[in-house]
Order: structure tokens, then sequence, then C-alpha cells
């Protein structure tokens, strides 16, 4: 575990007025003053985040082209090919589009490569485009990088419009329209938009066109609540940071899944067993994400497409039982792979784990990666061959940012992309040990030393009561770029015996400090269950507090991240 500074930072002198005036607990605040957020203004605004303060989606460099082409396919009633990704962020984005397209009447057909075609717009996609006859193609979450297939789209007649959140400025396809906010001409001020947000402000753009009568309709407000939703799902999925207009749009999002009619959606949510109560960020990830992303990894992503666009209940709840049929079959495959490769990969030395096998199902390999990951605390890549070709999937929970790290590799690589946390790779049999030298020497390179974990402000055990901890829940979403508010306490006893849970991960302690007394779980701490059974402190903790979600555990309960002896110190 990393260390921690031995003190609480310093009490901001703005707390309490503040505090008075926006009428919130001092612990909010707290928070707010940590994060920037110090004037009563900017505090409202961001309680209650209003879509209308987005950016002007026509800052987008290349808006006002994509808008006029899609314009006229709907006045020449042409088909539109939408091009998604086989990800929760792709599909979300391309239902969303398609809805989009149909309240029009615009003639659109959602397509989702399978995953061995590979990523983004592969051969395959490049033949479907020109045999199904499309003379204007969108793709979502996907394009950015894909220079021959799109320069061939292009020759043959096909527009190509791009709306994606990957790839670098280096390479660019040469496509009708580029909407990417990573680019570094793109214009558009906010660079954290998932793909599902890329599609969502090329919809609001052409929106800006319809007439009033069809801006108030309930055709209309029935879409942009259903468009929220899929943005929402997205968004979380794909584990953007939830800061800005991501912040804004999942916040409504959340909401619109609860209060959905839509059929698909409705019938997604009975699945993961969310029905008649409110929808938050782990929900989407941990529960309504696995379901979507259960058709791509072992079945086809279509079928994930099809629930959302369902046109009953009926038709929703048969996609839905197939997709529950494909989360059970990720799983069986995912515990086989793992048990497997977390072998091989406790007995890797350097300081990465760079695996391979001819016999692993490629659409796991994700999640597999990221468990070693965190098990190991290294970059992991799990590579699946077929024949002469592998396609692998790499996961990093260590601060290094892995699309950066295959940049160094990628004379070896036949194609990449990704994130800081997560990224894909294809490379040729042949380079694999090649591969797996420079990727190690990359880490290792790279590797920086371990920094304190960021605080939102020292705090007391007496200032936890249910209520002040209820409401830092006025905050959320918290997700990526917006973590669940942390403090840090000094002299921090830990008292009875510890416990670990069934994995033997995470230890169950009590706390206590000026004469309150706590549960805690701490995270990750099982190994060291001697330390704290033999030590009973003064300790200084980080922590999240929480509402307990269990009468044993209490009315507050603190996830404990970091913890050192104070008398060490």
């Amino acid at each position: 575990m990393q260390r921690i500074a031995p003190r609480p930072p310093e009490p901001d002198p703005r707390e309490r007025a503040l505090a008075r005036t926006v009428g919130l607990p001092d612990l909010v605040v707290r928070v707010l003053l940590a994060r920037g957020i110090d004037d009563p203004d900017r505090v409202r605004t961001f309680l209650k985040p209003d879509l209308r303060a987005m950016a002007d989606p026509y800052a987008f460099r290349d808006m006002r082209k994509a808008v006029d082409r899609l314009r006229l396919a709907v006045q020449r009633s042409e088909p539109i090919l939408i091009h998604g990704d086989y990800d929760v962020d792709g599909v979300s984005g391309t239902v969303l589009l398609h809805k989009f397209f149909s309240m029009l009447h615009a003639t659109s057909k959602p397509y989702i490569p399978a995953r061995a075609d590979g990523y983004s717009i592969s051969r395959a996609s490049v033949d479907a485009i020109l045999a199904g006859g499309y003379g204007v193609v969108v793709s979502v979450d996907n394009g950015t990088n894909a220079v021959a297939s799109v320069t061939e789209l292009q020759a043959a007649g096909v527009d190509v419009i791009v709306t994606d959140h990957h790839g670098t400025s280096e390479n660019v396809a040469p496509a009708f329209a580029v909407l990417n906010p990573r680019l570094h001409d793109a214009g558009y001020p906010d660079r954290d938009l998932a793909g599902c947000g890329v599609a969502f402000r090329l919809a609001a753009a052409l929106a800006e066109s319809f007439t009033r009568d069809m801006k108030q309709s309930p055709e209309f407000a029935d879409f942009l609540a259903d468009a929220l939703a899929y943005v929402a799902l997205g968004t979380v999925a794909d584990v953007a940071p939830l800061r800005g207009e991501n912040r804004a749009m999942v916040f409504h999002g959340l909401r619109a899944l609860a209060q959905s009619r839509n059929p698909g959606i409705r019938a997604l949510l009975d699945s993961a067993g969310l029905s008649h109560r409110g929808i938050d960020v782990d929900d989407i990830a941990f529960r309504i994400a696995p379901l979507i992303n259960a058709a791509g990894r072992v079945g086809h992503a279509s079928q994930a497409v099809d629930l959302l666009c369902a046109p009953g209940y009926s038709e929703a709840q048969v996609a839905a039982k197939v997709l529950e049929q494909h989360n059970e079959e990720r799983r069986r495959v995912e515990r086989q792979l793992q048990d497997e490769a977390l072998q091989q990969a406790m007995a890797e030395t350097g300081p990465a784990v760079v695996l391979a096998s001819d016999q692993w199902h490629p659409g796991v390999l994700g999640i597999v990666a990221a468990r070693i990951a965190e098990a190991t605390l290294k970059p992991t890549f799990l590579i699946a061959f077929q024949g002469d070709v592998g396609r692998g999937s790499g996961r990093c929970v260590t601060g290094l940012h892995l699309r950066n790290l295959l940049m160094q590799c990628d004379d070896l690589l036949v194609a990449h992309g990704g994130h800081a946390a997560a990224a894909g790779l294809e490379l040729r049999r042949d380079r694999f040990d090649a591969f797996k030298e420079r990727f190690a020497a990359a880490c290792l390179a790279a590797d920086t030393p371990d920094e304190p974990t960021p605080v939102d402000g020292g705090a007391n055990f007496g200032e936890l009561d249910p209520h002040t901890v209820r409401r830092l829940s006025m905050l959320g979403p918290f997700g990526s770029g917006h973590r669940r508010p942390r403090f840090c306490t000094a002299g921090v006893r830990f008292v009875g015996s510890p416990t670990t849970d069934a994995r033997g991960q995470d230890l169950r302690v009590r706390a206590t400090e000026g004469g309150q007394i706590l549960p805690a779980r701490i995270v990750r701490g099982g190994e060291r269950f001697e330390e704290v059974r033999n030590c009973g402190g003064p300790w200084t903790i980080v922590y999240s507090p929480r509402l307990g979600a269990r009468a044993e555990e209490g009315p507050v309960v603190l996830d404990v991240h970091e913890f050192v002896r104070t008398d060490v110190n």
C-alpha cells in the first residue's frame, strides 16, 4: 500500500462562512472547497448541473459539415449506416443515433462488427458497407485512426462521419468529418466525452434545426430522456471522467434510466435486478454493463442493440434473456481463464505481465486482465492467438499510461489503441517475445514513486453522523475523475480482533477516535492482518464514509483506503 501524510491537511478558513451561506454541513463544504468549488453560485450549479450550460455542439470544427451532410441524407431518404463498437459505449451511442434518425423518419441501420473482426472499421466492415450500397456512414466510438479503411470508403463515394474519443492526432483518417474531442484541433472545449457523449452532441446539433413544434413534441421529450439514459450507460461503463459535461449528462441520465418507459431499458433493469428503485454508478458498472458487454464477449453485440431497440416489452424480455444466458456463459469462461492466467501471472518476475494462449476466449481477456492487474499491481496484457495473429486486452491500476506505453511498441504491433488504464492490441505471433520485452522495458522506464493518496480534508469521527454522511451523496455521481470524498484522521486505534472477508482481501475492524467507535473495512488490507491484529495503533487513516448497507454494519461505515502507524513517522 502507498504511504500517506501523517497529518491531515490544514483547515480552510472559508469553510464555515460558505457552509452557512449554502446551508450545507461543514464536512460537505470541505469537499467542495478541496475540489475548487468555492463560491455559492458554483456550489448551486455543481449540485444541480444544467444541461443548457453545455458547450455549443458546433464548437466541433467539423460539426457543420457533419450536420449538413446528414440533413441532406434525411431529405433524400438515403440509408445511413451507424458503425458502432462492441462495448457498452459503442452500443449505447449506436442505439442513441438510430433512435434519433428513426424519430426523423430517416432510414438508418445499426452495424456492430464481431469482436473477431477486430476493433474499429475493419476489412469486414468495409465489405459490409460497400455491399449494402451506403452513401453515408456514421461511426460511434471508433474510426479516428482507421486510415486505410476510411480512405477506401471515401474513394468509393462513401461519406464517413467519425464520432469517437479514441486515437491520436497522428494518422487521422481522411473522413468527410471527424468529431473527436481528444484531437488537438477538434475545437470542442471538453475533451473527456465518451463515444456516446460525442454521438449525443451530434444529435444535439442536428436537433437545433428542428421546428419549435418538433422540439416540443412528446416524441422528442421521450427521445431526450432515453438519450441521456444511453449516455449514462456508455459514459460510466467506459470509465470516462465524471467531471464537466460528463457529470452533467450522467447526473440526469441516472434519473432518466430509473424513470424510463423504454421497453428495452425496462427489461434490462429487470434482468439486472434494478426495477423500481434509483440507479447509481455502481449499478451500471457492476450489474448493467456486464449484461450488455456479455453479448459482445460471447455472442454478438448486435443482440444488445436488439434489446435496446425492442418495440415492446415482450420482445425486450426475450432479448434480455439472451443477454442473461450470455452473461452466465461469460462467467464460466472467465473463471476458467482466470484460474489459468493468474497462476502464470504470479510466476512472472518482471515489471509487467504479458501472457498469451491459443486456447483463451478473446471476449473475456479484458475482465481477467483487470483482475490480474489488481492482484499483481502490474500492467497486464492477455493475448489470444488465432493462427498467426493475436488480439489482446490490457489493464493497469498503478497509474502508468497504457496507451502511451503501447506507442513505444508501435513498430511491433499490427494495431493498438485505448486509454490510460485500458487498452487493446493486435500483433503477429512472431513478434510476441519482442513485444513482451519492449513493453516490460517501457514499464520499467516509466515507473514513478508512489504519491500520497489525495484527500479532501481532515475530519474527526464526531463529524461523521448519518445525516452528514447522507448529504455527502449530494456531491455524486462519483466515479473516475470524481471519486468519493476521502478524509484523513490521525490518532485512530483499532479495537477488537480483525476479520477478513471470504476472499481474504479486505479486513474488517472497529476504529475509535475521540470517543466514537465506527466499523471499518480496510480495502485490500488482508495481507496486513497480523500487523493490525498485533498493533491497535495509533494509526493515521484515509477513508471514505458511507451509510451501512446492513443492520450489523451500523449506521456509518468507513472504507479505509490507506493507513500507516502514526508513531513511526
